[in-house]
């Protein structure tokens, strides 16, 4: 976890900040939330919203007493306790791209992802010291048959990691999937969150049902929701940032009031995933400046309304790992951090606007994420690291110093990518650049601290229930 610094960054004035909530209020007491969930439309009836024609009108006071009940911050557990996190206090998370159908190689070549690159991802952010939520759809295996996906992507994260993880939202079985297989392993789950479900808006102002009954079946267990509308700005919303944050805002706040309307208290994070958008092709903007924009004033918001925010950093629209990537990523990165963002989703190893993944680019994304952990970590000021005594001895050199053998350690940051060769040496080397770096690396195996192994008698029965639905599916 990273430290948010100790000034964040705003770009709206308080006025401004509650113009926008209150024009969000707006919206969902005239136009409502078109819910097509007929399970999902009778929690809101009974929680006192209005149905017309599919749509949900709610009105301000039933919003407002919703957020008075989700927490402020609540606690992720892990399998190992160690890696347990806490979603809204003064740290930013980091966990890996989601959802990519695709892996490139260096060169930015797509194939189709399969399993095997699931387990190979899940294995690289379990052994990453950076990544503190293991993920969820690291990629989209389309060599498993849609119906096995939610059983198989959730025992791989369960099997390779101890930290916590996002289950499945393939509908409400496929979120049942997810609950069985972390029922197996931690128990009775009821106000016991170690999971959290990822749940999309259909921007404009439409929840689907397969997105609603993922929500639901969340909720009911006491499982994190986390909250994503799909607004591209002139697209999917006004082109002002002003009008697609009072969008964005009106659609969380629907689903929030459907999470605490299914179980009061229910945690649940609300955020950004894209915002801007490329008016030249009508596509997403992820890497733009308004991506940047978009977490900087929603990360704002979000303190307004009480609740832990969401962003997506690190990320870029370039096809390949190369220079476009690397400024995008860090720009859209260090929004997150100065913002007082509390989750970077798609925070390593995510390409081509999120439509594919590159192993590549995930070791490049990991030492970015190093060289910000010990940019957000605050120096110590006191007698030994003012150093007066050793400045005024006037040493020849520094570097050998017992000051420096000291404390090199816990000031500067080992970046393996970071080549120290001479250049003749580099030069005799074929001068590599950091993608070919970044392979010769991953070739010489994951690094890290492995996780604690998964207990054998859970093992057997995760096991057991994939190939009992494996056998049903053949």
């Amino acid at each position: 976890m990273i430290g948010h610094p100790r000034v964040l960054q705003e770009q709206l004035d308080p006025s401004q900040s509650e113009a926008i909530y209150t024009a969000s209020l707006r919206i969902l007491d005239a136009a409502g939330l078109a819910v097509s969930s007929r399970e999902a439309c009778d929690v809101f009836d009974g929680a006192g919203a209005r149905i017309r024609s599919g749509r949900v009108m709610m009105p301000p006071d039933l919003v407002q007493r919703s957020l008075s009940l989700a927490p402020h911050r609540f606690s992720l557990e892990g399998r190992n306790p160690a890696r347990t996190v806490e979603l809204g206090g003064g740290n930013l998370l980091v966990s890996p791209g989601y959802g990519s159908p695709s892996v490139a190689d260096a060169r930015g070549r797509r194939r189709d992802a399969t399993l095997s690159d699931f387990e190979h991802f899940a294995t690289l952010a379990a052994c990453s010291d950076c990544i503190d939520i293991t993920g969820g759809l690291l990629v989209e295996p389309l060599d498993v048959p849609p119906p096995l996906r939610a059983l198989e992507t959730t025992r791989v994260l369960l099997e390779r990691s101890d930290k916590p993880f996002l289950g499945s939202v393939a509908g409400a079985e496929g979120a049942r999937d997810s609950l069985l297989l972390a029922r197996l392993v931690f128990g009775d789950l009821d106000a016991r969150p170690v999971m959290m479900g990822l749940v999309n808006v259909n921007s404009p102002l439409r929840l689907d049902d397969r997105m609603a009954a993922a929500l639901l079946e969340y909720a009911r267990a006491g499982q994190a929701v986390l909250l994503t509308p799909g607004i591209l700005m002139g697209v999917t919303a006004p082109v002002t940032a002003a009008g697609a944050l009072a969008q964005a805002v009106a659609e969380l706040l629907a689903c929030v009031v459907l999470v605490e309307a299914t179980r009061p208290g229910a945690p649940v994070v609300v955020g950004t995933g894209g915002f801007g958008a490329d008016l030249r092709t009508g596509g997403p903007g992820f890497g733009r400046p308004e991506n940047a924009l978009g977490t900087i004033l929603g990360a704002q918001l979000a303190r307004r309304l009480g609740l832990p925010f969401r962003c997506s950093g690190a990320v870029t629209g370039s096809r390949v790992p190369d220079c476009r990537s690397g400024s995008e990523r860090m720009l859209t990165a260090m929004a997150a951090w100065t913002s007082g963002a509390h989750l970077c989703l798609q925070g390593a190893g995510t390409l081509d606007s999120i439509n594919s993944m590159s192993f590549e680019q995930f070791a490049i994304d990991v030492e970015m994420w190093t060289s910000l952990r010990r940019l957000a970590r605050r120096p110590e000021v006191d007698g030994e690291s003012l150093a007066v005594d050793l400045v005024s001895s006037l040493p020849p050199d520094y570097l050998g110093s017992d000051h420096t053998v000291e404390h090199m350690a816990g000031e500067l940051a080992v970046l393996s990518l970071s080549t120290p060769k001479p250049y003749d040496e580099w030069l005799a080397e074929g001068a590599p650049d950091v993608v070919t770096l970044a392979s010769r690396q991953l070739a010489g195996g994951t690094g890290g601290a492995p996780p604690q192994p998964l207990d054998p008698a859970c093992l057997r029965e995760i096991r057991r229930c994939v190939e009992a639905r494996r056998r049903d599916l053949s």
